[in-house]
């Protein structure tokens, strides 16, 4: 199999890329992790650990000073990432010496993002139509027996076996017209008379070098011409924006209006391969292939956006000396295109805004051409890092970008991945913009150089059949970093440029300086888009930049692009290269300009050298990765269950900390928007949970209680319960915010039990006050109550649930309206866990205050500890 082939290669770079210590050095420590293992165990190759946190807490504990390397050695099998995994500066190398986290000799760790979808039913028997209910989440792919199915669109997808087994291009129709007054499209209503619910559309338009995607609020049917209009808030932003130029094709002769396709309605079920989600009733549906039993089938949803994130506190606190070797990362999620649309800059870089640009008039009429922009998630992240290596590792089935070294990093190497089956780019490097608030043709020049990305290598690796989700993606892209050599990679069958460096369009000295692109292997790019190049460039790149000695062929234009493609593309401001010795075949030869500066062009247009074409792409060592088809099939027969923070369910009547929610992770037991606890205390996801009452300005050292806080709509925490008796309830909740827009509401087992709470306005987010209600009549016994964030901004605390007004008063909610001794019920067994949820002893006690001081008296390391009480309520303590 190629995989075996694959993964029983060991090839190690030495330090000839400024990487000291990246040759194998001795061994300090070695831990060991399996997907049948346990967390308890000592992460022994007998006994190894079952989860990557695990054996990342054992680095912790050891790195401080090195003598060594440390291993940690991935077992075959699936490793399901419920929440991002997040390393910092505490978990690098120290002393020139690496923490490695690699593959097992010869064996094929899946670390996925992604969940199983079960329980498939026959939906539609004539139409093959099969459906599992009581899907959670949002997500844009579905993969099912690990070949990618289609969200049902129109026109129909165009098989194309030569991107791999499975592999399809979308197809296309035209615009009538682009109405620029009515801010709308206008299209044949023969592309929409099928279909019923128009506000689950999705338009993906492809406007020169950009996709675009808008979700659509209605349309508007007028004989044979039926009016599209999009949802805000990309509707207005396109319709401010001056570039990609949306109208009629740029230059075309006879002039053509641009392309599009509509995806997402069940209406559209009409292939087979197709899937559409009904987020409304959780209900997906999938037309099954021919010889697929649905009820057998292995069928994975993406769950997680970021598998990996490398996060240093800073550019003067990176994270250093870590590699990843042999590992494959598969089933990321992206949603941000469902959420609020999906405009493309360029290389997929979306529009954050449009501002005003008063000197072109009125913005008004696709007349800005200021814009802020970001850059769309990654399955694996990097920041603030020094000496890097990812080598040898497999990124497919991946919504977004594989891989992206963010900033702040340098002397790092990416080298001998391959790269398939992703739906941005490739490789993503370097900054962008200065940040998510900077109009871009400021270009960026930061005072502080640490956060340029600076002597990083992309070298040795196969980037193909990639940006199938967003199309004006690239293989590779860099914004702008400086002393970056991208050499001897493969980049192909992209629907955009090849290989992207530089950004900002401007002549104006910038961050970026001696950038080398040679000896890369680049064919069968710009099948959909235009203004682009096999190698594309922009703005000033410093001194010593070259693009030499590469294999440039099997390149054209398609038939759907607004107008041509160029050969290597210097593009506005491009300067500072050395531009010889690149060979074309069957392909646009030579260099183009567009108001570049000043470079050195060598280039004929029919240079040829034998050399050139057999040694430019991927060394000989690294051969084997283009015989990469496939990844293992994910196998979730160990997944990680939801079950109550603790061990034990909440009780009502009683308190509910909100910061106490289910373990289980993103889609399961909670949903947050981002990858990080921005609050940086007591959890280790990714919901927000921020210190109250603490030692420090940060609030994160010594706090005395905690609250979920960075609230956002759609936002939500699930709590395992137990209700006492079939009631109403009574509760008060204690809540902040310094807005007057939040608010949540209460569901238990998918129903609303509560009208939505709006959070009142006060000081700031750290004045607490209490607000009360009513539930509706809750069920008697085990549930699972889910709080829905409403309205951003606001800090949840605690509520209180009771039976009577004096219960509220109470910590148990349980005074006045419930006949149970406390004093007997408090009498008994107290379980102790540690902030991350670990049982860590039990002790007999015949009240709290007891159990209080006894907890005191036994336990050994500081910090926060909850303890569940006899009768299933809980208190937290901190522990000094």
């Amino acid at each position: 199999m190629a995989l075996k082939f694959f993964f029983n290669k060991a090839v190690f770079c030495a330090a000839a890329f400024g990487l000291a210590g990246l040759a194998q050095a001795a061994t300090q420590a070695t831990f060991y992790v399996a997907p049948d293992g346990s967390d308890a165990a000592k992460g022994t190759k007998d006994a190894p650990f079952k989860t990557i946190g695990a054996a990342q807490k054992a680095v912790r504990a050891i790195n401080g000073s090195m003598t060594g390397d440390i291993e940690v050695i991935l077992r075959e099998g699936t490793y399901q990432v419920t929440n991002t995994i997040n390393f910092d500066e505490r978990d690098g190398g120290k002393n020139g010496y690496y923490v490695r986290y690699k593959a097992a000799e010869g064996e094929h760790p899946l670390i996925t993002g992604g969940m199983p979808i079960t329980g498939w039913t026959l939906h539609d028997e004539a139409n093959n139509i099969w459906k599992a209910e009581n899907v959670e989440g949002r997500f844009r792919q579905l993969y099912v027996n690990n070949q990618k199915a289609v969200r049902a669109c129109f026109p129909n997808v165009i098989a194309a076996n030569d991107k791999g087994v499975g592999g399809f291009d979308h197809d296309f129709v035209r615009l009538t017209k682009v109405d620029s007054t009515g801010r709308a499209f206008d299209v044949s209503a023969d592309y929409i008379k099928n279909i019923k619910n128009i506000e689950n559309v999705e338009i993906h338009l492809m406007i020169a070098w950009s996709e675009n995607i808008l979700r659509l609020e209605k349309a508007e049917v007028n004989g044979g011409t039926a009016k599209l209009i999009p949802k805000d808030p990309e509707r207005t932003k396109l319709f401010h924006r001056a570039y990609p130029m949306l109208g009629t094709a740029f230059m075309s002769n006879p002039p053509k209006q641009q392309a599009f396709y509509l995806e997402n309605s069940y209406d559209l079920l009409d292939a087979e391969g197709e899937w559409f989600l009904d987020e409304k009733e959780h209900v997906l549906y999938y037309k099954a292939r021919k010889g697929e039993n649905m009820q057998t089938a292995n069928v994975v949803a993406p769950r997680i956006n970021t598998l990996f994130n490398v996060l240093g506190k800073d550019t003067k606190n990176k994270v250093g000396y870590m590699a990843f070797e042999g590992l494959t990362f598969a089933h990321s999620n992206y949603t941000r295109p469902s959420e609020e649309g999906f405009l493309d800059l360029q290389a997929a870089n979306f529009n954050v805004d449009v501002l005003p640009d008063p000197s072109r008039g009125n913005w008004e009429k696709l007349n800005s051409n200021k814009y802020v922009l970001w850059r769309p998630d990654a399955a694996f992240r990097v920041e603030n890092a020094h000496h890097f290596l990812v080598q040898g590792c497999v990124f497919s089935q991946i919504a977004a970008t594989g891989l992206d070294f963010v900033s702040g990093t340098n002397d790092d190497l990416i080298q001998g991945n391959a790269f398939f089956e992703v739906g941005a780019a490739g490789i993503m490097l370097g900054k962008f913009a200065p940040d998510s608030l900077s109009e871009i043709h400021e270009g960026y020049n930061p005072s502080d150089k640490e956060e340029i990305s600076t002597r990083d290598t992309i070298k040795n690796n196969l980037i193909t059949n990639v940006t199938n989700e967003h199309q004006g993606a690239v293989g590779i892209g860099a914004g702008y970093p400086r002393y970056v050599v991208i050499e001897h990679n493969e980049v192909s069958y992209t629907y955009y440029s090849g290989i992207s460096v530089g950004f900002g369009w401007t002549k104006k000295e910038t961050a970026m300086t001696n950038n080398h692109i040679n000896w890369n292997n680049i064919h069968h790019i710009a099948r959909l888009l235009c203004d682009s190049g096999p190698i594309y460039t922009l703005s000033n790149q410093g001194t010593g930049s070259e693009i030499q000695h590469n294999y440039i062929h099997d390149n054209g234009t398609s038939k759907w692009a607004d107008y041509w493609n160029v050969p290597i593309y210097l593009d506005e401001g491009s300067s500072g290269f050395t531009v010889k010795e690149n060979v074309f075949k069957n392909s646009p030869a030579g260099v183009g300009t567009n108001q570049a500066g000043t470079n050195i062009l060598q280039q004929p247009n029919d240079y040829y050298n034998a050399e050139v074409i057999a040694n430019a792409g991927i060394e000989k060592e690294f051969q084997y990765i283009r015989n990469i088809k496939e990844i293992p099939v994910a196998d979730f027969s160990n997944i990680v269950p939801q079950t109550p923070f603790g061990g034990a369910a909440a009780t009502i009547p009683g308190r509910i900390e909100f910061e106490n929610y289910d373990e289980g992770g993103q889609s399961i037991s909670y949903k947050d928007k981002d990858a990080v606890n921005e609050g940086k205390v007591y959890r280790e996801d990714g919901v927000d949970v921020v210190g109250l009452d603490c030692a420090d300005s940060a609030a994160t050292a010594d706090c005395k209680g905690y609250a979920v806080g960075y609230t956002d709509a759609g936002e939500w925490m699930e709590y395992t319960v137990e209700v006492a008796e079939t009631a109403q309830f009574l509760f008060r909740a204690n809540v902040a915010s310094g807005l007057d827009v939040a608010g949540f509401q209460l569901f238990l087992d998918g129903k609303a039990v509560s009208d939505t709470i709006s959070i009142p306005k006060g000081e700031d987010w750290n004045t607490y006050g209490t607000i009360e209600g009513k539930t509706e009549t809750l069920i008697k016994g085990e549930h699972v109550l889910r709080v829905v964030v409403t309205g951003a901004y606001g800090n949840l605390d605690w509520i209180q649930f009771a039976l009577t007004e004096a219960g509220l008063d109470e910590p148990d909610g349980i005074r006045g309206g419930y006949s149970l001794n406390l004093d007997v019920s408090n009498v008994g067994t107290y379980k102790i866990y540690n902030s991350q949820g670990r049982l860590m002893d039990h002790l007999n006690a015949t009240s709290s205050r007891e159990a209080r001081d006894m907890v005191r008296s036994r336990v050994m390391d500081a910090g926060i500890y909850m303890v569940k009480t006899p009768n299933g309520s809980s208190f937290r303590m901190n522990v000094k």
